[in-house]
């Protein structure tokens, strides 16, 4: 497809300028470009190591499924016809593999607390690490079916559209999940954080 056809599409479509730039890096990706390939992944990697180290809870391991699956994505890449909507089709990718890790080791998953979510104003380091203890007991206590759909929304900066992709349902089932896993977390939270002030 020329750069003139793609201008068309997406001008069609509506999409802004990040659409118009992953459509190019998509296409030249396809045509075997490995300096496109790059750029997706410099634009994909740190989000979706986030969102994977928040599913298996363990950041040498992220690492290595986020290599499978952009590995998994340059394989697959030039075999792909039609419109590809990128970053749904990563996470989905990133998912699946971290399920297969879940399933060959059996784990609860364990959800990190980013460093980023720990309130700037905590009094002290120990105050701090209490908080994000409690928050990594309050997410790994959430169903996958609930903690999935949170970490694409507050990891991977996700729409309930995209997450709908990814987690293959329907967009209202997943404003459902997250309505549902933010009162959920809200309780189990709150509990934690009881249990932690008890002497």
């Amino acid at each position: 497809m020329s750069d003139l056809a793609l201008v068309e599409a997406i001008a069609s479509d509506g999409s802004g300028a990040a659409s118009w730039e992953e459509h190019v890096w998509v296409e030249r990706a396809r045509a075997g470009d490995v300096e496109a390939f790059d750029a997706i992944m410099a634009h994909y990697e740190h989000r979706l190591l986030r969102f994977l180290t928040g599913t298996v809870g363990d950041v040498e391991v992220a690492r290595e499924l986020c290599q499978d699956t952009f590995l998994a994505a340059y394989q697959a890449l030039p075999k792909l016809r039609g419109e590809l909507r990128l970053s749904p089709w990563l996470y989905t990718i990133a998912l699946n593999r971290a399920r297969s890790h879940h399933r060959r080791r059996r784990f609860r998953t364990f959800v990190p607390l980013l460093d980023d979510t720990v309130p700037s104003d905590a009094p002290d380091l120990q105050h701090a690490n209490a908080l994000q203890d409690s928050v990594r007991r309050a997410l790994a206590r959430l169903p996958q079916q609930y903690a999935h759909p949170l970490l694409l929304q507050t990891t991977g900066g996700m729409s309930c559209r995209e997450i709908a992709e990814v987690m293959h349902c329907s967009e209202s089932a997943i404003k459902v999940r997250l309505m549902r896993a933010r009162n959920a977390f809200r309780a189990i939270y709150e509990e934690e954080e009881h249990r932690s002030c008890k002497p």
